[in-house]
């Protein structure tokens, strides 16, 4: 409803086969003519009645614009991946408030002026598209701006099976962005150290969990064995949640651990809890907390894993998706 004062200026393409997300933003940028651009996935619904006006009148003063994705409650599942992009909003925003610029967007709903799309050379052929338009954009300097009051709805896979199988092409495709951008990350790591490690622990929360229960596991076996599953879980990602599990309870048994977790988990409850009345996100204790020690850890190890698969085993093919 919100966008069809626009309907007689929709044009409908439809590709005879499969050819990519990126070709469908190259043949739609061929027949778009205005100079500000946005890009809305299949799968979301825009909320704002402005949704249109309040992107133009952005695009006035920034070259990228970022919008708050927030996922439908409707399912367990997404219930839980609803924190998931609560902390990815979260992470724009504060790229946005501490630096002025963003290093990878969820591409399911952004903005950009088409000047500025031209001038880091448009999309790339890569399987994270979004992440690579993102550190393009930082790198060229684009100013950027993430409006945290104008939203869009998206839909949470249906099965695990599909979000498993989404969370590979994502690991595999930051994998493939850290390879090719790597310098510059570290460039970007350095100039931006304190605001660059506190987004990335609080997308992440368990990483600085694990990191701490590896100094503290004492045992040089457990070490070992925790990083054999890690290697085992590249080679077989369907074994992930059986990996997950196993390495984590190993990481857990000493009890300096447990306090750690312990205190980890009341240090991110109130940091998300801050993000969820700052953003205008719902919050739930124990959503959260099957978020923090049961989804968090997985996805943690299938990102780490697919990082793995593509810098150290140097596959980067990602099954039944066209880049």
């Amino acid at each position: 409803k919100n966008l069809q004062k626009f309907s007689e200026k929709i044009i409908l393409m439809i590709n005879p086969k499969r050819q990519g997300k990126v070709n469908a933003y190259k043949k739609a940028l061929e027949r778009a003519k205005g100079e500000y651009l946005i890009f809305l996935d299949d799968d979301i619904e825009v909320v704002n009645d402005n949704f249109v006006e309040k992107i133009v009148e952005n695009l006035k003063k920034y070259d990228f614009v970022d919008v708050r994705k927030e996922i439908i409650r409707d399912s367990l599942l997404s219930r839980l991946v609803y924190y998931d992009y609560m902390a990815m909003n979260l992470a724009n925003y504060l790229f946005y408030r501490w630096i002025g610029r963003c290093v990878g967007v969820n591409g399911a709903a952004f903005a950009i002026r088409r000047k500025a799309l031209e001038k880091i050379g448009g999309f790339q052929y890569t399987v994270s598209e979004d992440l690579d338009l993102g550190i393009r954009a930082y790198l060229h300097g684009l100013s950027f701006v993430f409006l945290k009051d104008l939203a869009v709805l998206n839909k949470a896979p249906k099965s695990l099976r599909d979000w498993f199988k989404q969370r590979k092409r994502w690991a595999i495709g930051a994998g493939i962005w850290i390879k090719k951008y790597f310098r510059s990350l570290v460039s970007i790591l350095k100039r931006n150290l304190k605001a660059c490690l506190f987004i990335l622990f609080t997308v992440f929360p368990n990483l600085l969990i694990f990191i701490i229960s590896l100094f503290l596991e004492e045992s040089i076996v457990n070490k070992l064995f925790i990083l054999l599953l890690f290697y085992l879980s590249s080679l077989l990602p369907m074994l992930i949640p059986v990996f997950t599990l196993v390495s984590y309870s190993l990481a857990f048994l000493p009890i300096k651990t447990i306090i750690v977790a312990s205190l980890g988990f009341i240090f991110y409850s109130i940091i998300y809890y801050w993000a969820a009345k700052k953003l205008g996100h719902k919050f739930n204790i124990l959503e959260f907390a099957a978020f923090y020690f049961v989804y968090s850890p997985i996805w943690l190890l299938i990102l780490l894993m697919g990082i793995f698969r593509v810098t150290v085993l140097k596959k980067t093919t990602v099954e039944d998706w066209v880049v």
